[in-house]
């Protein structure tokens, strides 16, 4: 049995994408912007991202972007970043394998962040696994906006049901 918030919060959602004002192409560029700014390597960034894409792009809808952009969150940030890594090594003909092992993650913190000698020695502890994260990443990223454009268009479009026929 769904939880009656979630199904009033599905019967918005339905009837939002359903209206005949909003352009079902316009939803689809609005979640598949969000889903390549998800999966944008560049940590930290997705907000800002998303202000400025709204901001330039006058028809794309805010809160389908934002959507978009939060699937990755604290939940999915390490399955996501884990992902990124692979295709990268992938791309970079390393294989499957991710050699974690001089790797010292107690030892990042604030002094890898707020010092130039901790952000130099982090830089170089992360460096094997580093380029293949953003290279992945910047893929998956590219790969997000036409998956993101058809799976959303597709659901506008289902859920304004089939077109009346002209009338002769």
């Amino acid at each position: 049995m769904k939880h009656p918030d979630t199904h009033h919060l599905w019967a918005r959602a339905k009837r939002y994408m359903a209206d005949p004002d909003l352009e079902p192409h316009h939803l689809g560029w609005s979640f598949a912007l969000g889903l390549a700014i998800a999966m944008n390597p560049l940590l930290g960034l997705h907000t800002g991202l998303v202000v400025a894409s709204c901001a330039l792009f006058r028809k794309l809808h805010r809160p389908l972007t934002l959507l978009g952009a939060f699937i990755n969150n604290p939940w999915t940030m390490v399955p996501i970043a884990t992902v990124s890594t692979l295709v990268g090594n992938i791309l970079l003909g390393r294989g499957l394998g991710i050699d974690l092992s001089g790797v010292d993650w107690s030892s990042i913190g604030w002094h890898s962040f707020s010092t130039r000698e901790g952000f130099h020695l982090m830089a170089e502890m992360l460096r094997p696994i580093l380029v293949p994260y953003l290279l992945g990443g910047f893929v998956l990223s590219l790969l997000a906006i036409p998956v993101g454009y058809f799976l959303m268009l597709r659901l506008a479009h289902h859920l304004r049901g089939p077109k009346p026929a002209p009338q002769p």
